[in-house]
């Protein structure tokens, strides 16, 4: 049979055995009670165990810099802890800079876990890097695409543009032809007719053509052609519209000019081109234009229709141009 012991110890034992659990228990460790402090190596547990209260503490919470003084199995069990969390921080600080070659091997379940989680997010950041390689070629063929859509767009504007220009220009002067300018023609006379201004024909037809073609050939012909266009162009008012009208003759569309009005745009013209001959080849061609006017003017009737009004126009150019021709050219005649 076992010893009774003493009750005097026993109830030493029990306020022992009490006191150890408020230590380890309560929120904050209780000082050694005076009826204790004789207990031999009381003191030295109580701190160990109070170091021990701080380590859990301080690694329940993340803290990782405490130093653990703590020697033996316990004290071991807890620097491995530690040590493991360290090396996990450092691992999970890896992963997140891109490395996800880490794997952890000492923490059982959460190995696992934790594994599992990297090579996932391996797997879902290489297919995200696909895809964006994959969006990224894709948009670059659509800006190719689009890229060439546009220089089609605009080769395509820049051809209409050009057989826009080439329906209504003289390829050899680059004035209006003949058409287009009817079509300006027929649109200035109703402004005319409307709001009862005046507007002037003038016809242009270079003199002696046929003599310069004979004597020097068509490509010389040319260049006389194309300077009369030239200083055609350089000698009229911005609102003049000048026209190439057929072979060597040239007609010019003056809104809101009277005939006198005309008359002097013609002479400045005139005196232009007598004293400017074409020098080609060491040789001088002078070359001088005849001019005729005819006039809109606003009291005129509007009864007839606007091709006659405009037929009628060309005519009475045609017959002033007629008389300067019989006058001995370099002139210009008003009707």
């Amino acid at each position: 049979m076992k010893s009774a012991i003493p009750s005097d110890k026993h109830n030493l034992l029990l306020e022992l055995t009490d006191f150890i659990q408020q230590v380890i228990n309560y929120d904050s460790p209780p000082p050694i009670p005076p009826s204790l402090a004789s207990v031999e190596n009381l003191g030295t547990l109580y701190q160990s165990l109070v170091v021990l209260r701080e380590a859990l503490y301080a690694l329940a919470k993340g803290d990782l810099s405490i130093q653990i003084s703590l020697k033996g199995y316990i004290g071991g069990a807890l620097k491995t802890l530690q040590g493991n969390l360290r090396h996990l921080t450092w691992q999970t600080k890896m992963v997140a800079s891109g490395d996800f070659s880490q794997r952890v091997d000492f923490m059982g379940d959460f190995s696992q876990s934790f594994n599992a989680m990297v090579i996932q997010l391996d797997q879902t950041i290489n297919e995200l890097m696909q895809k964006e390689k994959e969006l990224k070629e894709a948009n670059r063929q659509l800006m190719d695409e689009i890229a060439v859509r546009k220089k089609t767009e605009e080769a395509l504007r820049e051809s209409e543009e050009a057989l826009r220009r080439l329906a209504i220009t003289d390829p050899l002067t680059g004035l209006f032809n003949r058409r287009h300018l009817n079509h300006i023609a027929e649109a200035e006379l109703r402004k005319a007719i409307r709001y009862q201004r005046s507007l002037s024909v003038m016809i242009l037809d270079i003199d002696f053509f046929k003599r310069i073609n004979d004597q020097y050939g068509h490509t010389v012909g040319d260049r006389v052609i194309q300077q009369t266009a030239f200083l055609i162009k350089k000698m009229i008012r911005n609102t003049d519209i000048p026209s190439r009208y057929g072979g060597e003759e040239f007609l010019v569309l003056l809104p809101e000019t009277t005939a006198e009005e005309a008359r002097s745009v013609a002479e400045r013209l005139r005196t232009a081109l007598e004293h400017t001959p074409l020098r080609i080849k060491g040789s001088s061609i002078q070359a001088t234009v005849s001019i005729g006017i005819s006039e809109f003017r606003r009291e005129q009737s509007s009864d007839s229709s606007i091709e006659n009004t405009w037929s009628g126009l060309i005519e009475k150019s045609d017959q002033a141009l007629y008389i300067s021709k019989r006058a001995g050219r370099n002139q210009v005649t008003v009707l």
